[in-house]
């Protein structure tokens, strides 16, 4: 069977004359059969109509392949799904170009501000980290140690400082001047005295006593005497007394401390020879003193002037062979000792 151009087709349905149904239409006074048979005839052609009608749109048809017709069903999805999108697509470009978006930043906090925190912060840091450390035993843990004490006792030292258990170790670092004072005025045996901090909690207290002169004897009782003049008030019993000492036997404290302050001048060489000294005034010298040697020599010399001839002893003792008196109340001469 030939198959017809579906153009044709239509041209051809087209082309086919209408019925003509004007001129056989009955008037409103015919008769009722005329009528009937009227309506029969118009059904009866109006039937064949529609029935070429269907035969030709069937003929019309033309089937499209499978693989065309999926595309073309992908791009009128395509199509509708473009449309869509750009709707609001282009709704969207519209609103940013009509009034665009501006994204606030953050201002950055201002340089000098950042600055002037520092200190508070820090200050603050300190202040929690040092109430930290005040509520801990550690802060009253020191070690204590003495240095440069001969006659004092490293315990009497550390006493006399005032220093206690329940001192922070801040509080003596901070006042260790005060601390060395304590000593100082607590003992006449204390010529100087420092406190030194050794991080973290070590003390060393350094402290220079005064040179012992020689011994004071009062009721039996021997009392020390120091280079400054002062007398230690703490009584020594005979028994603790060392080998070889000094004794002075002077009643006046003002001559005992003139003495004293002239003996730390001269040698120690000198002064550690020397046994005991009395006072033994004379018609012409008030102040004449006695010294006593262990070498066996006696040495007659004022107290005002021991400083300043008492030194020669030391050339003098070279050339005396026997026990002799060196007398310097008035110049300095010497003769051998007359047996009693």
């Amino acid at each position: 069977m030939d198959e017809k151009d579906p153009k044709e087709l239509v041209e051809n349905k087209n082309s086919e004359p209408s019925l003509d149904l004007d001129s056989s239409v009955p008037t409103m006074d015919a008769s009722d059969d005329e009528k009937s048979a009227f309506f029969e005839q118009w059904k009866s052609r109006h039937q064949a109509y529609l029935e070429q009608q269907n035969q030709q749109d069937e003929e019309v048809f033309v089937p499209v392949d499978e693989p065309e017709k999926k595309k073309n069903g992908f791009l009128k999805r395509w199509e509708k799904n473009k449309k869509t999108n750009e709707t609001p697509t282009e709704t969207m470009d519209d609103a940013l170009e009509q009034e665009p978006v501006t994204l606030k930043k953050k201002d950055p906090l201002p340089r000098m501000a950042l600055l002037k925190a520092i200190p508070v912060l820090l200050g603050s840091l300190v202040l929690f980290l040092l109430s930290l450390y005040f509520i801990t035993p550690f802060s009253k843990d020191k070690i204590i140690s003495v240095q440069g004490n001969e006659r004092l006792t490293a315990q009497e030292v550390e006493q006399l400082s005032l220093i206690s258990n329940q001192d922070y170790i801040v509080t003596i670092a901070l006042n260790a001047k005060n601390y060395a004072e304590n000593i100082k005025k607590a003992s006449p045996e204390i010529s100087e005295a420092t406190i030194a901090y050794r991080f973290p909690n070590a003390f060393t207290i350094h402290v220079k006593e005064y040179k012992l002169i020689g011994y004071l004897e009062e009721n039996s009782q021997y009392y020390r005497i120091l280079s400054s003049g002062e007398i230690a008030s703490e009584a020594i019993p005979a028994d603790q007394l060392p080998e070889t000492y000094l004794l002075v036997k002077l009643t006046d404290k003002a001559s005992i401390k003139s003495l004293a302050e002239q003996l730390a001048k001269v040698d120690e060489t000198i002064t550690s020879k020397i046994q005991e000294i009395t006072l033994t005034p004379s018609k012409v010298t008030a102040d004449l003193s006695t010294l006593t040697m262990t070498d066996g020599n006696t040495i007659l010399v004022p107290l005002s002037e021991i400083d300043t001839k008492l030194p020669y002893y030391s050339k003098i003792v070279l050339d005396i062979v026997e026990p002799s008196v060196i007398d310097m109340e008035v110049g300095i001469y010497r003769y051998v000792k007359t047996s009693q």
